[in-house]
């Protein structure tokens, strides 16, 4: 008879994991939560071995307060006291181009002519909003966590509060001309008198004080081939180069690939209206969850154990979408948090697993199952399989990867399919993690390190962790990570 179970339940999730791996699944990212599961990388579905392991994988809690003193049995009861995490990811260099449009004084650049101290701010505001033209993968994300739970032998009980919202900027590409017609032409963008410089010569007599040759002419040579005759090519230029001598300014580095951009720009942006109707948007869309997680395991064997969550939902759903000109990011986040809309529903979570004598285990876990929705948003199903070797009581070494291709952040069109791996050294009563993990869908931000550190304090664990891309980019002048993120619990262990 339980030869036959087991064979039935193998048999089932045998199908769950194929018709999740045959069909194109969209679902929110798994977030990493907890301490412990961060510093190892994200690699926790064969590792959680707390009241955690109602989020990672609730199989676990078939082999907590069994006969087997071993490394899930001897868990009688523990519990999360406090745990909460903060992460950041900038995909596709959002920041430094955010930063680009945000950071620019609009006074004298939205107002009749352009001055000429502000035509190199007007020259990078159309560099920067070029960037974004046809790109629909440069947003921000920012997620969130806080939990506490309880674990008592078999059952669990908690709640837990995800985070997930976007920002995504919707650029107007038409009303970018530096005075207040009705429409504009080439002109508004060639003749100097309309980029603050009346005195310069349309002739380019008035010599270069700033530019160097070789920026005038690669300028030239590219302007050229957008069709701009000879004196509209020489009074944007002088115009750029006065503008960069009055405002006493260092030429850019890329002052010839900004001035080439907004010339690009302003071509397709003829017949358009002035900066002052600009309705470029930043657009925040996201959702918080509160999940109120019922958990129970049961083992049918010392080497197999399934076990679910029935949970009470409630979203918080925010869509909110402000001015992005002259707007600091900072205070539009805070703006969209607080506005939204709530729901509620239930959602249903499995997950099991199974061990290998005392080294090996192999997990498998689904998330929403049920695909519970709120208002508009639909939580659709997330799939995670995870190892873990344990040679002996001190090392462990742990991998998972998501089955299901999700979405990168809500309302993004980027997917995510992250791979992780990590290690925990137990000193007793100090643990040492580390570890990695990469997004294998997606290319925007590279391979994230991860690191944490844990201190047992007879009954009390304090862990923290942190996670860091390789590469960086730039957020309101600073060098900062692609990736970021933080996580630190407060437990307790019986």
């Amino acid at each position: 008879m339980i030869h036959r179970l087991k064979r039935s339940i193998f048999i089932a999730m045998t199908v769950i994991v194929v018709c999740f791996i045959g069909t194109p699944v969209l679902a929110a990212e798994w977030q990493i939560v907890g301490p412990r599961a961060l510093g190892m990388g994200g690699a926790n579905v064969a590792v959680a071995n707390d009241a955690t392991a109602s989020y990672w994988n609730p199989g676990a809690f078939g082999f907590f307060g069994g006969s087997k003193e071993d490394y899930y049995g001897k868990r009688g009861w523990s519990s999360t006291v406090a745990g909460a995490g903060v992460g950041a990811q900038l995909h596709n260099n959002f920041g430094d181009t955010i930063s680009k449009v945000t950071g620019i004084d609009f006074d004298g650049i939205d107002n009749d002519n352009i001055t000429a101290d502000k035509v190199s701010d007007f020259i990078g505001l159309l560099d920067a909003i070029e960037d974004f033209r046809g790109q629909n993968d440069k947003f921000a994300t920012v997620t969130a966590n806080s939990r506490f739970g309880i674990q008592s032998g078999h059952f669990g009980l908690g709640g837990q509060v995800l985070l997930d919202v976007s920002a995504t900027p919707r650029f107007d590409f038409n009303n970018l001309g530096p005075d207040n017609a009705v429409a504009f032409s080439i002109a508004d963008f060639t003749d100097p008198a309309n980029l603050g410089c009346p005195a310069c010569s349309t002739a380019n007599t008035s010599g270069v004080t700033t530019l160097t040759g070789a920026q005038v002419n690669d300028i030239d040579a590219q302007l050229a081939v957008l069709g701009w005759d000879a004196t509209q090519r020489n009074g944007f230029i002088n115009a750029i180069d006065n503008g960069l001598a009055t405002a006493g300014q260092t030429v850019p580095a890329d002052i010839v690939d900004q001035a080439v951009s907004a010339a690009t720009l302003a071509n397709s942006a003829v017949g358009g209206g002035p900066l002052s109707q600009n309705t470029s948007k930043l657009r925040f869309i996201g959702i918080a969850l509160f999940e109120v997680p019922l958990t129970y395991g049961r083992a049918f064997s010392e080497n197999l154990s399934i076990g679910g969550n029935l949970k009470y939902m409630k979203a918080r759903i925010y869509d909110r979408t402000i001015d992005i000109l002259n707007q600091d990011f900072g205070d539009a986040l805070d703006d969209a948090l607080d506005n939204y809309e709530e729901d509620s529903n239930f959602g249903l979570d499995l997950g099991a697993l199974y061990r290998v004598g005392d080294a090996f285990r192999f997990g498998l876990a689904g998330r929403n199952l049920n695909s519970p929705k709120f208002g508009k948003f639909k939580e659709e199903a997330q799939l995670r399989t995870g190892f873990a070797y344990q040679p002996n009581g001190v090392l462990t070494f742990a991998a998972d990867f998501d089955l299901t291709k999700n979405d990168a952040s809500v309302g993004s069109n980027l997917k995510s399919q992250n791979i992780a791996a990590g290690l925990e050294v137990d000193l007793v009563f100090l643990q040492l993690r580390g570890g990695a993990y990469k997004n294998l869908a997606e290319n925007g931000i590279g391979l994230v390190y991860t690191a944490g550190i844990g201190v047992n304090l007879w009954l009390v664990n304090l862990d923290i962790g942190a996670a860091m891309s390789k590469d960086s980019t730039n957020l309101d002048g600073n060098d900062i990570p692609e990736e970021a993120r933080a996580e630190f619990a407060l437990s307790m262990l019986f």
